[in-house]
């Protein structure tokens, strides 16, 4: 069976004539017999009567005239639905988000990839840079996004795409920034202030001058969270970005100083290197890079 041929069946069926349906499909009348000869030679049923008035179909000639109408209305929708497809996202996209990009970006990729491609699911895995490169290198994740320091962590298995520059600030109750003023704040102006930093922000310090910096720099904690509570509780000073604290800073929870020289840190969008990135990672790169200038005012 052909598809032209339910097409000349339905054809005839709605005109009730192989003269009317040979001029609205513009073939011969022969060739119209012929085609419904062979569909019902191979069905092994008799699809149409001749009477006085034309044609009319048999109970299995009004049976296929239904399948005949949903089929050709199936056929008609294949061009739009797979040029659909091309644009149209679906299955599930794994994003892999550092701790301190989570509260920022996961409402916004929720938000904006769900009016943007809304058959298409988000599954979100929160994880320290260096466990989310582990899962993108192994396939595990569609794309990741942490900030990085480069060249320090520049792994050539991986792509790196830049999202954009967020400050990194000296954050603590304003008590225990009160001797500081306004800042900005030199590293010789942190002596005597009780320090928590995560391993990865202790690496500002190879950006600052070391030799002006503090000795002791505090404790370190390798938990984001942990030591933004413990900097609301007034216990502790930390360096983090600016995104991060904005709405505690806003409030007047936290009170925020810039460093001299100034901090910041690069974001990225993290997929594996060898192959260009999925429709749906770079999907996710849009929208996190329009988070970020939006963050950042740039």
């Amino acid at each position: 069976m052909e598809i032209r041929q339910f097409e000349y069946f339905a054809a005839i069926a709605r005109e009730g004539s192989f003269s009317r349906a040979a001029r609205v499909l513009h073939v011969s009348q022969p060739a119209l017999s012929k085609q419904i000869q062979a569909l019902e030679h191979e069905l092994g049923v008799q699809l149409l009567i001749r009477d006085a008035e034309g044609v009319r179909p048999t109970a299995a000639g009004a049976r296929l005239d239904e399948l005949s109408e949903i089929l050709l209305d199936l056929v008609a929708g294949v061009p739009q639905a797979v040029r659909a497809a091309a644009t149209e996202l679906v299955g599930t996209v794994t994003v892999g988000l550092a701790p301190s990009l989570a509260p920022v970006l996961s409402d916004q990729l929720r938000t904006a990839l769900g009016a943007a491609h809304p058959k298409m699911g988000l599954h979100i895995v929160e994880a320290p840079p260096m466990f989310l490169m582990e899962r993108l290198e192994a396939g595990r994740l569609d794309v990741g996004l942490f900030s990085r320091w480069p060249p320090h962590d520049e792994n050539p298995r991986l792509r790196y795409t830049d999202l954009g520059a967020d400050e990194v600030v000296l954050v603590g109750t304003p008590e225990l920034l009160r001797p500081l003023h306004k800042g900005p704040v030199e590293p010789a102006a942190l002596r005597g202030l009780p320090l928590a930093l995560t391993p990865g922000y202790r690496d500002l310090w190879r950006r600052m001058d070391l030799a002006a910096a503090p000795d002791d720099l505090g404790i370190e904690i390798d938990s984001i969270h942990l030591v933004e509570r413990l900097v609301l509780r007034g216990e502790y000073v930390s360096a983090l970005p600016a995104s991060y604290v904005q709405d505690a800073v806003a409030s007047g929870e936290l009170k925020a100083l810039s460093f001299e020289p100034p901090l910041r840190r690069h974001v990225a969008a993290v997929t594996r290197a060898g192959r260009g990135p999925s429709a749906a990672a770079e999907a996710v790169t849009a929208i996190a890079r329009a988070r970020m200038a939006e963050l950042t005012g740039r």
